[in-house]
């Protein structure tokens, strides 16, 4: 294995052991939110989340992507990046303050608008430096901060929600607690403050990471409307139970995103750092068919094993999202597949190309939500959302394959996807014991589909591990 392959495959571990548990923390509290909350309730503080998720890219200008992309690349020193992402910092922060009136006109939960401003303030320090992390390569301590946010929200949900059981407020103090710790952890970690000066300020810094950043705030409204928008069409016209019925049915599909987060941190820097290099063709395919592979299979034991963890672990309320579950999951994997994509356009500057191509699919996936949401309810937003990420995958893989000439695996892509948009029609269809037999033999014909790569993965790692243990107790 070469010395990228080991780069990827080790910051991919880093990124795995701290998110992955504070991905399994935050599943583990979901039961606790359902039998301490309504379905209402519940609705009202995804729509909070959702709604702090639209106004950030704009309160941070997307600057840490810049700063990211920048530092890790070598084109600004560190001091002068931080220094100006905190005038950016400062700026959004004085402006989220001012459209105070203007978020009580346009969210609908007025009573938490100052919670949601001081939220906002710290999301905002938060997700800019933490990237400084990141690009500087404290990968550790990147995870270890989202560890800590995990923990210290875990900690107050059970004060708050148990104890003191202050309900949607209690939620909400949650989120700034964590928040709160988040901010301290970065500042000493990163040491923040001792890389803050006015004077490593210029315009040219400043000018060149905003023409980098600002092409992305429109791809974030568009990814928002992707993601997230479908919640505040199904709380038109559904109501707020529905809405909180459905983000509950996101949850489960969140185990394939975390599952690709994993990589996809790494995968972003190890892009970055490969971008002269004249082989990336090669390691865009071979990285591509292992995390194919990976997304395919994770999502067929999902779609398996769906029904029962929704029935025995979730409040009777609640049960009914599992029926949206499987084909949500499909949507997941069209959604990091497009991501894969997009890293190309990051890579090479082109960050318009990004923003078309988000755009595109949220259209698509706005238009059919309104046309299918009446006629199929629920179920019609996951067609929706699934075909709105189809339409972006295509027109990245195309543009991928005409930037570096990569072989997009078109036809095994296919079989698989049709493999498990098949399964999960059954899942939802078929109320029987059925449900185990097609799903297992969807992972097997997934496992010979991708045999090839499963058994590459299973040679350098595990073989190659056995045979160092032993060539070390020889000695």
């Amino acid at each position: 294995m070469s010395n990228k392959y080991k780069k990827l495959a080790k910051n991919t571990a880093i990124f795995a052991i701290g998110n992955f548990g504070s991905k399994i923390l935050s599943f583990l509290i979901l039961p606790l939110y359902t039998y301490v909350l309504t379905t209402s309730e519940y609705g009202i503080i995804d729509l909070f989340s959702t709604s702090l998720g639209l106004i950030i890219p704009f309160s941070t200008m997307l600057i840490y992507e810049a700063l990211l992309r920048f530092v890790l690349g070598k084109e600004l020193d560190p001091k002068s990046a931080v220094s100006t992402a905190f005038v950016v910092f400062l700026l959004g922060s004085l402006i989220s303050v001012i459209l105070v009136p203007v978020y009580k006109r346009i969210f609908s939960f007025q009573e938490y608008i100052w919670i949601f401003v001081i939220l906002l303030i710290f999301n905002t320090f938060t997700q800019i430096f933490s990237q400084y992390l990141r690009a500087v390569g404290k990968n550790k301590a990147f995870t270890i901060n989202g560890l800590l946010v995990t923990a210290v929200s875990l900690f107050s949900n059970i004060i708050f929600l148990l104890h003191f059981k202050l309900g949607v407020k209690g939620y909400l103090y949650s989120l700034l607690c964590a928040q709160i710790v988040s901010s301290i952890y970065i500042i000493i970690s990163g040491r923040i403050i001792s890389k803050i000066s006015f004077k490593s300020i210029s315009k040219h810094s400043l000018r060149q990471m905003l023409l980098y950043s600002i092409p992305l705030i429109p791809n974030s409204l568009m990814w928002w409307i992707m993601s997230a928008g479908d919640k505040y069409i199904i709380n038109y016209y559904l109501g707020n139970s529905y809405n909180g019925i459905y983000s509950l049915a996101m949850k489960i599909p969140t185990i394939v995103n975390m599952v690709y987060a994993f990589f996809y941190q790494a995968w972003q820097l190890s892009a970055i750092e490969e971008d002269s290099q004249g082989d990336k063709k090669e390691f865009y395919e071979n990285v591509f068919k292992i995390v194919s592979a990976a997304l395919f299979l994770t999502t067929a034991c999902i779609n398996m094993f769906v029904k029962p963890v929704y029935v025995f672990v979730m409040s009777e309320s609640f049960r009914s999202a599992w029926l949206y579950v499987p084909l949500l999951s499909v949507a997941t994997i069209l959604s990091c597949s497009s991501s894969f994509f997009g890293v190309v356009y990051t890579t090479t500057k082109r960050t318009k190309g990004i923003f078309l191509t988000t755009g595109i699919g949220a259209i698509v996936n706005l238009l059919l939500n309104f046309f299918l949401i009446q006629p199929l309810g629920l179920q019609g937003v996951t067609i929706g959302t699934s075909i709105g990420y189809l339409v972006i995958t295509i027109i990245r893989a195309r543009d991928t394959k005409k930037s570096i000439g990569m072989n997009m695996d078109i036809v095994r892509v296919s079989v698989s996807m049709l493999i498990l948009i098949s399964q999960s029609i059954f899942t939802i269809l078929i109320n029987s014991l059925w449900i185990y037999v097609i799903g297992g033999g969807a992972c097997i014909a997934l496992v010979m589909l991708y045999f090839k790569e499963i058994r590459s993965v299973y040679e350098t790692v595990i073989v190659k591990k056995r045979n160092s243990k032993k060539g070390n107790s020889y000695e």
